[in-house]
C-alpha cells in the first residue's frame, strides 16, 4: 500500500492526521470517464504527447533518429490505463471514526501469475530498470485487487487516492509506479456543524505512470526474442472522469 506519500494529505497539511470533521464520501459511486487518454512519454530529456482513443492504441515517434512504436492499447494485459485502475463503480470506506479524512477502497492491482525466478546477470544491475537484480515473473502478469489509502484535504474540497507503489515484472520490468494517483474536487451537501455532511459528486483526473521497457519491448534482431528497446523511457497515462455517489 502507498501509505507514506499520502499522509500528508491531498492538500500537504496533515489531513490524514486531522481529527477535524470531513464530508461523508463512504458509499458506491458511479464513475463515467472522458473519452479521450492523454499519454506523455519521456524519453532522456524529450518529451512526446499524443492524445488517443479511451481504449489507447499505438503511438510511432522518432528518437534521436530511431523509430519507436509503443503499443498502448488497454486490452494488453500487462498495461493498466485509467479507467481500468479506477473502475466504472468504486465503493469508498472511511474505517477510522478518529481520523475522518482518511478513506480506503479496492483496485486492481498487477501479480505475477507464475513462478519467480532470478533474473540473468544481462537482465539487472546498474544502468538497467532492476537494479537491486530483484526477482522476476517467469509467467503471465495478471490484474486482481488490493487496497487503495487516500485523504480528503482539511477543507473537505477535494480528495487523493494512491493507485500503487509495487509492481509485477516480466523481466523487462514494466513498473507501475508510485506516482499513480487519482484525485478530484469534491461536491457538498449539508455542514459539519448539522452532523448532515455529504459528498455527492467528484470531478478530476486518473493518471497512471509506467517506468520500464515492456510496454514498448520488440524483437529488433529478429532472434524471437523480446526485449526492451528504450529502458529510460517513462509513460504517462491521463484521462478525466466525473463520480457520482449513489
Amino acid at each position: 500500500m502507498a501509505l507514506a506519500p499520502m499522509l500528508g494529505g491531498a492538500d500537504g497539511c496533515g489531513a490524514a492526521f486531522s481529527e477535524s470533521p470531513a464530508p461523508n464520501m463512504a458509499g458506491d459511486w458511479d464513475v463515467s470517464y472522458d473519452d479521450r487518454l492523454d499519454v506523455e512519454i519521456a524519453i532522456g530529456g524529450a518529451t512526446y504527447t499524443e492524445e488517443l482513443g479511451a481504449g489507447g492504441g499505438v503511438v510511432e515517434l522518432t528518437h534521436e533518429g530511431q523509430p519507436l512504436m509503443f503499443d498502448l492499447r488497454c486490452e494488453r494485459p500487462e498495461v493498466v490505463c485509467p479507467s481500468e485502475v479506477w473502475p466504472s463503480e468504486v465503493g469508498f470506506r472511511q474505517d477510522d471514526e478518529r481520523y475522518p479524512h482518511r478513506v480506503w477502497l479496492q483496485i486492481p492491482h498487477q501479480e505475477c501469475m507464475g513462478a519467480l525466478r532470478d533474473p540473468a546477470p544481462s537482465e539487472c544491475g546498474a544502468g538497467t530498470q532492476n537494479p537491486e537484480c530483484e526477482q522476476v515473473c517467469d509467467g503471465a502478469i495478471e490484474t486482481s485487487y488490493r487496497e487503495a489509502f487516500g485523504v480528503i484535504d482539511e477543507p473537505g474540497e477535494s480528495w487523493r487516492v494512491g493507485l500503487g507503489a509495487g509492481f509485477a515484472t516480466n523481466g523487462i520490468n514494466c513498473v507501475l509506479l508510485g506516482a499513480s494517483v487519482a484525485e478530484g474536487d469534491l461536491t457538498t451537501t449539508g455542514t459539519a456543524e448539522d452532523g448532515d455532511w455529504e459528498a455527492t459528486a467528484t470531478r478530476g483526473d486518473v493518471v497512471t505512470t509506467y517506468g520500464g521497457g515492456c510496454l514498448w519491448a520488440g524483437d529488433p534482431d529478429m532472434d524471437g526474442e523480446l526485449e526492451a528497446l528504450v529502458l529510460g523511457a517513462t509513460v504517462r497515462f491521463a484521462t478525466g472522469f466525473a463520480g457520482d455517489k449513489r
